[in-house]
């Protein structure tokens, strides 16, 4: 399938010798980044280290506060750079022990394996070493077993912070910086299970549940050429270590794939190589359990009960270096450990609750994501992902050959059916053991359906398609958690999917940036018959809102930045059901639809009162602006400034139903009256996979994280007007559009 791992075996015996060593021996990497006239990163190496090389040291150019910033949280040090705020990252990554079990198993990994991460790493050293004025934090010098860390820390972050009802809900971090510092003041230790749980409201739960995304993959008898096509629609956070990074890597050996990772990737995990594509969106698999651990023996603390006998639990204690008032402090925590996993809450005298992530530390994710670049047909594709190593995330797929696939994808434990696991069970019952984990060909999936598209909008599998899903009845009630999801973005989607024919590249292109708002398309027409019983009803409050009613009917219910009836529209819907996402369940107080017209009112007066009128273009309320390290979109949304530099943005949030999703940081009355994007389409594009494969792409600020670089914010321009750039591929049309060349020999 691909060429074997010799450089990387070499690269990495180097990388773990003495840097003096390193340095001569390191004398074969041949590495060249072009950047093109967008600054996307065009890495080149003669073999897969050298690639991977490359990969690093863009990377570090690019954003290093990023990169850093993911792996400072990824070694479980967060609270040592910004003090109290970091401790609730802290605690949830040494309860599971990620850095300590990825040091561990590092050495576990094939040699070739250790090569990919010690000729990253070996690229972001050598950024270091040629820019000693970089700011450094923490991290002054990155070692091979960062990379398996920080991979395990983002999917711990990701998977246990989406945990359900009635499962350990994710911490609060003021509420364990308030803990930790009161134990800090009293001198005293504590456990990280006394930690109290989160009460999560208003926009802190609005970011973290905005995390979806929109794909599809259409097949050649619905596009004009004959030829598949897929649109890659990601919606990340616009920062954190959950925003995008774009670039292609290529090699000597065989790798030549585009698209975009997280920064702390060693390669892409979404988008295209010269045979086939791949995105993924968010699913809601059942791979995290509680269990109630009840620890009853008197002779022995750390029994706790299974079955008629006992099991010992594993505790230890770990020193948290926690910055405060400018000096570095100590902070001892104790941590507690089962068969079900981490102990992360008490619930009495002797109960306590443990929590387990399946897939967390599989080492096939490797294995897994490098077969997938590496594929060359669909068979070898299906074959690398059917380790199943990756815990959540529906996959869509298109390829040169003709094919296009759907899967619900997920490292999915059996489970005994008779349990209710929607809530913590009796860890006690060996019963509630999980009994291995499903296979990939069990789990729902979608190829080439006759209707000639799938696609994956976070809503059940079994709504893929119009007509051609998976038989719902053949998969466990547990395995899908969002079986009766059916987002309006998906509606949407398979409105506009059923119906394209001769579908051409530029119409894909427009469609990735739609506007259509399926809940005003669909409900303000559906309200005709309502407002005229209202002027029977309540005359007084049909005058006071006709000229509303009036405007919206005048509407096509397409966004745009010039639309004042989108202003409108979403003041409107956020009445009826609320600020942020998910909110496509009505409040209860207006489930009577006669209602809806008080709420259109409270509407009009809200942006009337922010803006001096109720008609109000939307891009003038809603606005493009980036600032630059910040660790997450809460500390985003406190320095974005209204008299500073931004764009209009017609995209507007998903619960709506719209293709251009955007989520946005809420105005505040007279200080702020504008909203900022801060999560939507964080990396998009759209793919043709004709013999020579036609791709174009777009950021929504920039490829560069430095605020003083001129691709900061440059594709804002084309993702405020709705464009989308080419996303360079060949060889020859890089060389072409080279703005920039470094090459990189041996060590300096």
């Amino acid at each position: 399938m691909y060429q074997p791992f010799c450089s990387l075996a070499i690269f990495v015996v180097c990388c773990v010798l003495p840097i003096s060593v390193v340095a001569e021996e390191i004398s074969t990497i041949d590495t060249t980044i072009q950047r093109d006239e967008w600054g996307v990163a065009h890495i080149h190496g003669t073999t897969h280290a050298d690639a991977f090389f490359g990969m690093g040291y863009a990377q570090a150019e690019d954003y290093f506060w990023q990169l850093e910033d993911t792996c400072i949280r990824a070694l479980g040090r967060h609270s040592e750079v910004v003090g109290e705020d970091g401790v609730r990252s802290d605690i949830l990554n040494r309860s599971f022990g990620i850095a300590r079990r990825s040091r561990e198993d590092f050495a576990k990994l094939s040699l070739e394996h250790q090569g990919m991460a010690a000729a990253y790493v070996g690229g972001i050293n050598r950024w270091l070493q040629q820019h000693p004025d970089e700011r450094v934090r923490l991290i002054d010098r990155f070692e091979p077993w960062y990379v398996v860390a920080m991979d395990r820390h983002m999917i711990l972050e990701f998977v246990y912070r989406r945990v359900h009802v009635g499962k350990p809900r994710d911490r609060n971090g003021q509420d364990i910086a308030a803990v930790s510092a009161k134990a800090w003041e009293q001198g005293a230790d504590f456990n990280s299970w006394d930690l109290p749980p989160a009460v999560e409201t208003g926009f802190d739960e609005a970011v973290r549940e905005a995390i979806g995304s929109n794909a599809w993959a259409i097949s050649g008898s619905k596009t004009e050429s004959g030829a598949p096509m897929l649109f890659v629609n990601p919606h990340q956070p616009w920062y954190g270590m959950g925003q995008f990074y774009e670039l292609h890597v290529s090699s000597g050996e065989g790798l030549n794939f585009t698209g975009a990772c997280f920064f702390g990737n060693p390669f892409p995990t979404i988008g295209h190589n010269q045979h086939l594509g791949w995105t993924y969106t968010v699913n809601d698999p059942d791979v995290a359990d509680a269990w109630y651990v009840t620890f009853d023996d008197a002779a022995n603390a750390l029994n706790y009960r299974v079955g008629s006998g006992h099991r010992q639990a594993t505790q230890w204690e770990e020193t948290l270096i926690v910055k405060r008032g400018g000096k570095l402090t100590k902070q001892h925590v104790t941590f507690r450990t089962t068969h079900h996993g981490p102990i992360v809450r008490k619930d009495g005298d002797n109960k306590y609750v443990a929590v387990q992530l399946a897939g967390l530390f599989d080492m096939d994710r490797v294995t897994q994501a490098w077969g997938m670049v590496m594929a060359t047909n669909f068979q070898e594709w299906k074959a690398a992902i059917g380790h199943c190593a990756i815990p959540m995330f529906n996959v869509v797929y298109a390829d040169k050959a003709g094919n296009i696939f759907y899967a619900y994808n997920g490292t999915i434990p059996r489970r005994d059916s008779t349990f209710n696991w929607q809530q913590p069970v009796d860890g006690s019952d060996p019963r509630t053991d999980w009994q291995g984990t499903h296979s990939f060909d069990e789990l729902p999936q979608v190829l080439n359906p006759p209707c000639g598209y799938v696609q994956s909008c976070n809503s059940s599998p079994f709504t893929t398609t119009k007509s051609h899903n998976p038989d719902r009845a053949k998969f466990p009630t547990y395995m899908a958690e969002d079986a009766d999801v059916d987002m309006r973005r998906a509606k949407l989607s398979r409105l506009i999917l059923e119906d394209v024919d001769d579908l051409t590249f530029d119409q894909l292109q427009a469609l990735s940036y739609d506007t259509r708002l399926y809940w005003a398309l669909t409900e303000i027409p559906a309200l005709a018959a309502d407002y005229a019983k209202l002027k029977i009803s309540d005359p007084q409050l049909a005058e006071e809102i006709a000229p509303y009613w009036k405007h919206l009917n005048e509407w096509d219910f397409r966004s745009a930045a010039e639309s004042t009836q989108t202003t409108l529209t979403v003041a409107w819907y956020e009445q009826l059901y609320g600020f942020g996402y998910p909110a496509e369940t009505l409040k209860r107080e207006f489930h009577d639809r006669a209602t809806w017209f008080q709420a259109l009112k409270t509407a009009a007066g809200k942006i009337e009162g922010l803006y001096g009128t109720w008609k109000h273009p939307w891009g003038k309320a809603h606005r493009l602006q980036r600032v630059a390290d910040q660790p997450d979109v809460q500390h985003a949304g406190v320095g974005l400034n209204p008299f500073f530099e931004s764009l209009p943005c017609a995209g507007v949030p998903g619960p709506l139903g719209v293709i251009n999703t955007v989520y946005s940081s809420p105005e505040i009355p007279f200080l702020r009256t504008q909203r900022f994007a801060v999560v939507g389409a964080s990396y998009m594009a759209v793919v043709e996979f004709t013999d020579r494969i036609r791709a174009n792409s777009v950021m929504p600020f920039g490829v560069s994280g430095r605020r003083a670089s001129p691709h900061f914010f440059d594709q804002a321009k084309l993702y405020s007007t709705m464009k989308l750039k080419s996303a360079w591929f060949y060889a020859d049309e890089v060389g072409e559009h080279a703005a920039a060349t470094v090459t990189l020999k041996q060590s300096e």
